[in-house]
């Protein structure tokens, strides 16, 4: 593995490194990856992953040494794959011996291990090999007709389109047309995967024009589905294919002598090395994207680094971190990348639980309750039916407390909040004892009514307090083993995210950083659109692989670049 430095800019949305040397020549994979993600093309010049069991690129590429030796015999039209693959890996690993191919190492990885545990042998890779093949008849690549080769993995180095291409023709036919096998899933007609297929073919038939071979059609045979896609050699599709290849090594060639190169989100992005890392990267659908993701590199690998990237001269620079200056605000010093990590912080300062309960006086012997027992007629103390008297035996902490007796409730449910009743004429008791307040009340405001009403009491219509529900809900869902956490680091992603894009419109919350948000400030600011829009970007953005921590940091992150990139629309 190369030792490298890279830098992660989630702000400016690029990779940073020096590590990747301008290319000398490409080939079409590499710009083709490069069209896809820069940044996935240089870190995957600087890491490599460890192939496991069943790697698509092992096996495909036995699978092409198989195809090679089948089309030698064509008259073979229904070869058994089997043999031919032990064949094929053993062809491999005497080319690979050859000097110009030695880079290319053994065609089967070392270390591993089979789903039983042992190690991976030849047979086994070259049964994964095979099974890709069966049921594939070389009388299926021309509906029918006889292959007559006149050429099996043609290696083929010029310039096309003024770039020094190298390419590997899979087969071409006598009768001048030319095959690119394909091994694993079929793409359907007309999407980002098969066009790519199709700009493969056409580059393949530029190379072969060099070399004066005419090309008759090309087309891509997906071998485990029997099935061809013919590609468009237009001279309109050719060159369309050709300024695309031209732009890209243009990029290629400026971004490495910059060593910057744009993350750019794609279908592919579970298979990029950055997947665990990168803050743009799409989330990955599907059990073997999931799995391809969790190889990338570890996040805190030491060798790859986060900042916040944001140029000297944006006027929001200083709203962040360390990177880019400090604001003079506390909350300024909340640095985007801090808050949406979820390492154990301090536990919060929580109330010690009650002590043994005793009983009270009785409020009716004080001489303000003789005197309202007087007022209302019912003597010197309310007569009340004997009953045994077992409140010294029974803890109030252990039991449901009297909802509406203590907490003012109009309905008589169990909800931990009191509820305003509706204004009524009350009735004017002097020195009546009052039962202590609940630290919140709950109102029956507006909806359009901020979340924080008169007194503190909170309005259940309000906006923020809805958001608050649902978001709680959101966390849940994200971490179900730790919700609060979940919960705090929602909050503080979205607030980081909007305060990124729109600097000190998004106001402070006092205590955010430290874990221990005020209650009214967090509420006002979950009134406002600005939190509205920063947790439906999360949401939106949310990744389904990963810890809660790894998940809502990315989806922060990914937040956090598309507000700036709303913000630069409308600037």
């Amino acid at each position: 593995m190369k030792d490298f430095e890279a830098t992660l800019d989630p702000v400016g949305g690029r990779l940073i490194t020096h590590d990747v040397r301008p290319p000398r020549h490409a080939s079409y994979s590499s710009l083709d990856t490069y069209g896809h993600c820069p940044a996935q093309w240089a870190f995957g010049r600087l890491w490599r992953e460890t192939p496991e069991w069943d790697d698509p690129l092992t096996v495909g590429s036995i699978a092409h040494a198989t195809l090679e030796l089948a089309v030698s015999t064509p008259s073979v039209t229904d070869p058994a794959w089997l043999p031919l693959a032990r064949r094929a890996i053993a062809m491999e690993r005497e080319r690979n011996l050859l000097p110009a191919n030695r880079w290319k190492g053994d065609p089967i990885p070392a270390g591993v291990k089979a789903p039983n545990g042992s190690p991976a042998t030849d047979e086994d890779w070259a049964r994964l090999a095979a099974n890709r093949l069966n049921g594939f008849r070389l009388a299926d690549v021309f509906d029918g007709d006889m292959l007559r080769p006149a050429a099996a993995e043609q290696r083929i180095d010029a310039e096309v389109w003024g770039i020094p291409m190298t390419g590997s023709v899979d087969y071409r036919d006598e009768s001048g047309r030319v095959v690119d096998w394909k091994t694993g899933r079929l793409p359907e007609l007309g999407s980002p995967k098969a066009e790519s297929h199709q700009n493969q073919l056409r580059v393949y038939k530029a190379l072969l024009d060099t070399q004066g071979i005419q090309v008759a059609d090309a087309r891509d045979v997906y071998v485990e589905h029997r099935v061809g896609h013919m590609a468009d050699l237009s001279d309109d599709a050719m060159e369309a294919t050709g300024t695309l290849m031209r732009s890209r090594w243009d990029g290629m060639r400026r971004d490495a002598d910059a060593g910057s190169y744009a993350m750019t989100p794609s279908y592919l992005c579970p298979w990029c090395p950055l997947a665990r890392a990168c803050p743009l990267a799409s989330p990955a659908r599907g059990d073997k994207a999931r799995h391809a993701a969790a190889r990338g590199i570890d996040p805190t690998d030491p060798r790859l680094h986060v900042a916040d990237g944001r140029p000297s001269g944006d006027p929001l620079a200083g709203m962040l971190p360390d990177a880019c200056g400090q604001g003079e605000d506390k909350e300024d010093d909340m640095d985007l990348l801090d808050m949406l990590d979820m390492a154990p912080k301090p536990k919060k300062a929580t109330l010690p639980p009650p002590g043994p309960w005793a009983k009270g006086p009785d409020p009716w012997d004080t001489p303000e309750g003789r005197e309202a027992a007087a007022r209302w007629g019912m003597g010197d103390k309310p007569k009340r039916e004997a009953r045994p008297d077992t409140s010294d035996d029974v803890d109030p902490w252990a039991t449901p407390m009297p909802t509406k007796a203590a907490l003012g409730s109009t309905d008589g449910g169990d909800a931990p909040w009191a509820v305003e009743p509706e204004a009524k004429p009350a009735p004017q008791a002097e020195a009546k004892p009052e039962a202590k307040a609940p630290t919140r009340r709950m109102a029956r405001g507006k909806a359009y009514d901020p979340s924080v009403l008169s007194e503190g009491a909170v309005n259940s219509a309000g906006y923020g307090f809805t958001r608050l529900t649902i978001m709680a809900a959101e966390a849940y869902a994200i971490g179900p083993d730790d919700p609060d956490a979940a919960l705090l680091a929602l909050i503080r992603a979205g607030w980081a995210a909007s305060r990124a894009a729109w600097g000190p419109n998004t106001p402070d919350v006092a205590g955010l950083a430290d874990g221990r948000p005020d209650t009214d400030a967090l509420l006002r600011w979950l009134d406002s659109p600005l939190a509205r829009d920063a947790d439906e970007a999360i949401g939106r953005l949310m990744p389904a692989d990963g810890t809660p921590a790894d998940r809502i940091g990315r989806a922060g992150r990914a937040a956090a670049r598309a507000l700036i990139a709303a913000r630069d629309l409308i600037r």
